[in-house]
């Protein structure tokens, strides 16, 4: 288990074999989001696939009711909550509270690393959707959030492969820290990709998925700017399994594409740290 090459091959094998149990995506997420992208959305179809699962139910008021939506009256229903938020909003938090319950493990190690992807996801989804509105492109607001959930989903995946080897006895030893993270540096990407094309989302999704540490960014692709700053922000800040706080964020391509100021990208870190909390129930 000393050596990284060997242990990474034993995770890309399984995938690439197909025997590998791949995430599911929630169903009523999907229904959701197959509405939201109609031109002329069935709210109350919407409304009737949340209230029909009263688990998803109560997180999608919670979170409606939470302190970074800031409502002066408090949602008492999901109808409520479409007419105060907005379907885009609602659809949002439909995704994040069924995309948390992904990131869970019986083994308390790798359950601590999932809790920290969580909030990386969370956070990138957050800063994404905050730099649609800031810089104008609240066209692809909706896109950003739901783009900057998902861009490090190939991480969960191996994570999860991960979890089957170690249950399986396929792993003896327990991987380090350093061994799983090169694991999910080395394939999260392109796991990533062929996971969101297994579920049937959109290739702009996708795309993101396999690009976002791309060396150099599509200057045209405004849905893949956003979501490379918010994570290279969230990155800095230590939101997720790293800080890289030596990063200079306005140096960036992408903050120059999006022309950020100093202070546009300090307000950025002022506002994700006031909405953490809503990564820590998981």
């Amino acid at each position: 288990m000393g050596d990284p090459r060997s242990f990474i091959e034993i995770v890309d094998n399984l995938i690439t074999s197909s025997r590998a149990r791949l995430p599911v995506f929630n169903t009523t997420a999907a229904r959701v989001q197959q509405e939201i992208a109609k031109d002329e959305p069935d709210l109350r179809r919407i409304e009737n696939l949340i209230v029909s699962d009263q688990a998803l139910t109560a997180e999608v008021l919670r979170y409606s009711n939470s302190s970074f939506y800031k409502g002066l009256n408090q949602v008492a229903t999901v109808r409520n909550a479409i007419v105060r938020l907005g379907v885009n909003e609602v659809s949002n938090i439909v995704m994040t509270v069924t995309h948390a319950s992904q990131f869970h493990s019986k083994d308390p190690f790798r359950h601590g690393v999932m809790s920290k992807l969580w909030r990386h996801a969370l956070g990138t989804a957050v800063a994404a959707h905050w730099l649609c509105g800031h810089c104008g492109l609240h066209g692809i607001a909706h896109e950003a959030f739901f783009a900057g959930l998902l861009h490090d989903v190939g991480k969960l995946f191996i994570l999860m492969v991960i979890d089957d080897l170690m249950k399986s006895g396929r792993l003896p030893i327990n991987p380090s820290v350093s061994l799983l993270m090169e694991a999910m540096d080395h394939l999260h990407t392109g796991h990533g990709y062929t996971l969101m094309k297994h579920w049937n989302l959109p290739e702009k999704y996708a795309e993101v998925a396999r690009s976002h540490h791309a060396e150099a960014p599509d200057t045209e692709n405004y849905l893949s700017l956003t979501v490379r700053l918010a994570d290279k922000t969230c990155n800095k800040m230590g939101i997720g399994l790293r800080q890289d706080s030596a990063t200079v964020l306005l140096a960036t391509p992408e903050a120059n594409e999006l022309h950020m100021t100093e202070v546009d990208l300090a307000k950025m870190e002022i506002m994700l740290e006031d909405t953490q909390a809503l990564g820590t129930k998981n």
